[in-house]
Order: structure tokens, then C-alpha cells, then sequence
């Protein structure tokens, strides 16, 4: 990703990078979600089950270990996939999945808002679980600014470190006027436009 880390870093920012106990545990979990949603060898699904067990309790040992030494440890795998529900469905889980979506709302939560979404030129999924989610991610969380950016070699690493320079222009900016969040979580039936209201006014005639 031509030195991400060590760009935003050179431009002042603390970077948080999801890790790969999320990323692990989703592939698991994913073998689960199908026996849910689609039928399947029971002892496939309870294999996995007890695999994605044993991944909780080397996750909850990493987290203590990140509070231990003051660091922000990620989320539980747990709270992450339940961020998502109302949003985009379990069985979207090509390429990173709704993982990715996850990721994004679990920064914003924790005060990460300004995200940068990579990912390589013309990737579908990414275009339907990156991209195709950050307007709802932005009705959840109205401070949270979002762009993705292409890595690909045909891309240049001057574009791209302008288009995040710009992302960091406003993400300055709102520093000193911050973005207010709504009282309450959205529902998705809002996040979708709102539930369909009747018209009950009767005309004079």
C-alpha cells in the first residue's frame, strides 16, 4: 500500500490498524452462518464452533494484554459482528465481507473517525461492502470521514497521497468544529428512507 502507515504518520496522525484475530475468527465464522443459512454437515458447523471458541479465548487474552500495557485494544469479534446487523446481511462475506463494514463502524466507535478504505482498483466486493456502505456509515456516525483509495500499479502514489491529504484537510478542520452525532442510534428501516407513512387528509371538494 506504498508505506500507508508511515504517510499518515509523517502527516501527524495516530494510525489504528484492525488486526488479524477478527479476520480469523470471521472465516470461521463464516462456515457457521452457512449452516444457518443455508443447511449443511452438522459436524462441519460444530467443529467450527468449537474452533471459533478456542480463537474467543486467545482473543480475550491479547485484549487483556493490550489493556495491560494502555494500549486500545480492538473489540471483541462478538461486538464488532453484532454492529453490523440491521446493515449488511452475514451471507455477504466475499473477499473481506462484512467484516469490512464492521471494521469501519468499530473505528468510528472508538473514535477513529477518519477512515482510509484501501483497496485494489476495481474490487467488486469492496465496491458493494467499502464503498457501497460508507453513506450508512455516515448516518450512524456523522463525524466519520471516509475515503477509498485505490492501490494498484497503474495508480500513482502522488494521487493517492493527495486524495488523503484532502481526507485530512477536512478531518483538521472538524477538529475545531466537530460534527454533531445523532442522540440515538439509526434504525435500518431509516437508514433505508424511513418506513412508507399513509396519507389520511381528505380533500374538500
Amino acid at each position: 500500500n506504498n508505506g500507508l502507515e508511515d504517510f499518515l504518520a509523517s502527516q501527524d496522525c495516530e494510525v489504528c490498524v484492525p488486526g488479524l484475530m477478527g479476520f480469523a475468527s470471521f472465516k470461521v465464522d463464516n462456515r457457521i452462518e452457512d449452516a444457518k443459512l443455508y443447511g449443511g454437515a452438522k459436524i462441519k458447523s460444530t467443529f467450527c464452533k468449537m474452533l471459533l471458541d478456542y480463537l474467543t479465548k486467545l482473543e480475550a487474552l491479547m485484549i487483556e494484554s493490550a489493556k495491560k500495557y494502555n494500549f486500545v485494544p480492538p473489540h471483541e469479534y462478538a461486538h464488532t459482528k453484532q454492529l453490523v446487523k440491521g446493515i449488511i446481511g452475514y451471507g455477504s462475506k466475499m473477499g473481506e465481507g462484512w467484516l469490512l463494514t464492521a471494521e469501519m463502524l468499530e473505528l468510528a466507535e472508538t473514535g477513529y473517525e477518519n477512515i482510509v478504505c484501501t483497496q485494489p482498483f476495481g474490487c467488486l466486493p469492496n465496491h458493494i461492502v467499502g464503498k457501497g456502505m460508507v453513506n450508512k456509515i455516515r448516518a450512524l456516525y456523522p463525524a466519520s470521514n471516509i475515503t477509498p483509495i485505490d492501490y494498484d500499479p497503474s495508480a500513482t502514489k502522488v494521487n493517492q497521497e493527495n486524495r488523503i491529504k484532502l481526507m485530512l484537510a477536512v478531518a483538521k478542520e472538524r477538529l475545531n468544529n466537530p460534527v454533531q452525532e445523532p442522540v440515538k442510534p439509526l434504525t435500518a428501516e431509516e437508514l433505508a428512507g424511513g418506513v412508507p407513512r399513509l396519507s389520511h387528509e381528505t380533500a374538500n371538494v
